[in-house]
């Protein structure tokens, strides 16, 4: 990065066996050397967390579990940021110990949309999470060539969107994705990172290039919505 504008990698599945990212310490500390090597300055961490199958103590309990196998390498590593890739149900604003799942020490919520129809219930929920978190859409480029509008709308309603870097290597995407880049409501960028083929991270830092000066834009605001996270 040039200057004092850090590189952050907003998504990443790196939580020893919290999900299907990791298997265990072993393959994180893998993954973190990856990361480290690319120069990343903060990592957030994001596992899924999917309603229908844990409650958020349930949760908590877990990446707790697995935060505690990398304190002890924590000197050696970048700053992880613990969070959550939430996926969208219905009523998800009234589930009870959802701002738990925020990322630690701030109120950015990071949201996985459905890939399924979405319906009216959806942008209202959006909306009232919206009126009670800093909302972040997880990867919207997964949607963007056949829901663009309908993304542009849960922007209006107050939500924000996170991009992966392989979205930017993809010329349909980027090219739906161009007028949202040139307004200020992309504010992270993301690795998405699952195991540890390289791929991911060859994109992620490949996408500086595509995008320019918006790039160092995209990383003040992901700096600027992690300003009061507490790391691990």
């Amino acid at each position: 990065m040039n200057g004092s504008v850090p590189l952050i990698d907003f998504h990443a599945h790196i939580l020893p066996g919290a999900d299907h990212g990791s298997s265990g310490l072993e393959e994180s500390l893998n993954q973190l050397a990856l990361i480290q090597a690319a120069g990343v300055d903060t990592v957030v961490a994001t596992p899924h967390f999917y309603p229908h199958r844990h409650t958020p103590e349930e949760f908590l309990q877990l990446t707790a579990s697995a935060a505690e196998k990398l304190k002890a390498h924590k000197d050696s590593l970048p700053r992880i940021c613990l969070g959550a890739e939430i996926l969208y149900c219905a009523h998800l604003d009234e589930m009870e110990g959802l701002e738990r799942l925020c990322v630690q020490g701030t109120d950015v919520l990071l949201l996985e949309l459905p890939m399924d129809v979405w319906g009216r219930e959806l942008f209202e929920t959006v909306e009232l999470l919206s009126k009670r978190f800093t909302v972040v859409l997880a990867h919207i480029d997964r949607y963007i060539r056949e829901q663009k509008a309908d993304i542009e709308q849960l922007l209006a309603l107050g939500a924000l969107a996170q991009i992966n870097g392989s979205a930017l290597f993809s010329f349909a995407k980027r090219h739906k994705l161009r007028s949202l880049l040139e307004g200020d409501s992309v504010v992270a960028l993301g690795s998405d990172l699952h195991g540890t083929n390289k791929i991911f991270y060859q994109q992620f830092l490949g996408a500086q290039k595509r995008l320019g000066e918006t790039h160092s834009a995209i990383m003040q605001r992901a700096a600027n919505l992690l300003k009061t996270a507490i790391p691990l």
